[in-house]
Parts: C-alpha cells; sequence; structure tokens
C-alpha cells in the first residue's frame, strides 16, 4: 500500500528561544476495513506490540480511545534521539476520528481522520506538534528537513507494521 507524507515547519521566531512548530500531514492505505484499523490506531498503549520499532515504551490507560484517557509513550525515530510524550484523548467518534493533545517533548494535538476507500481504509494523521525537547528546539532552523525525514521514517515504520498486523 502507500503512504504518503506532506510537512510545513515553521519557526515561530528565528531566535533560539523560539518554539519549533510543525505539521505533519500523513496518509496510509489499508487494504481492510475501516472498523479494523480503528482498532489498531485507537490503542496508542499498544503501538509498542506493533510498532515497537518507533514506540519503546507506554504506559497509562488501556483501551479504545475515549475522551479523557491518557497514554504516555518513549518514541524515537532514526535520529539518536528520544522523546517522552502524554496523548490526552479528547475526541473519538468511531470509527472515524480520533483527536488527541499531545504534552511533553511535543505539546500539540495530533488527529486521526479514517475513511473507506476502494475496498479498503485511507488513513489520515494530522500532527501537530511544538517541539519543547530544548535540543531538538536548538537544532530545528538547522536541522529541519532531518527532523521531518525523521517523522517521515517513523510514519513508513508505522505502516509497514500495519500492513502485517492487519493481513
Amino acid at each position: 500500500m502507500h503512504s504518503s507524507t506532506s510537512s510545513s515547519a515553521n519557526a515561530q521566531s528565528p531566535n533560539l528561544r523560539a518554539v519549533a512548530d510543525y505539521r505533519f500531514l500523513d496518509e496510509w492505505r489499508l487494504p481492510t476495513d475501516v472498523e479494523r484499523v480503528y482498532d489498531l490506531v485507537a490503542r496508542p498503549l499498544e503501538y509498542p506490540r506493533w510498532w515497537g520499532e518507533v514506540f519503546l515504551a507506554a504506559e497509562g490507560d488501556g483501551g479504545e480511545a475515549a475522551p479523557g484517557k491518557r497514554v504516555t509513550v518513549k518514541a524515537r525515530g532514526f535520529l539518536p534521539y528520544r522523546i517522552r510524550f502524554t496523548m490526552t484523548c479528547l475526541e473519538a467518534d468511531r470509527p472515524y476520528r480520533i483527536h488527541s493533545k499531545l504534552e511533553g517533548d511535543f505539546e500539540g494535538t495530533g488527529t486521526w481522520l479514517l475513511a473507506e476507500d476502494d475496498g479498503g481504509t485511507r488513513a489520515q494523521l494530522d500532527w501537530r506538534p511544538s517541539v519543547r525537547k530544548p535540543l531538538v528546539r536548538y537544532l530545528t532552523p538547522v536541522l529541519r528537513p532531518l527532523f521531518r525525514a525523521n517523522h517521515t521514517w517513523t510514519m513508513e515504520r508505522g505502516l509497514e507494521s500495519a500492513l502485517r498486523v492487519l493481513e
């Protein structure tokens, strides 16, 4: 199946204390029904089980996404640093939408939008983190393209893993 990523990443100010804001729009096409895809992405506590190359650990509320549920994760990309953040579900509309608040090394929002599409499912992640981790924030003005590539790498691992799990 196919994955695409687009992003815009603009620092609010050129000085080093500026917050590094990003927006990533990722799309997966999965050859299964929307309910199965929702069951997979709506349980972030289980991300290390199937998306373990990126999500190293998770703790918090189990089960399906529901307003108020929180999961704290430790994650990585191909770059040599780890990030920790908590996802708190703000809205869940099974099987089409999950909207979460991000807090920790990332602050912002993440929204999964799922739709039936040509016998499968289109899963779109609208990820809008503001990076708070000092090293990443400090390096953003120079290394923004590398950070974007790091995000793309994580989403490609996710698609590969989702395809295996959903076979």
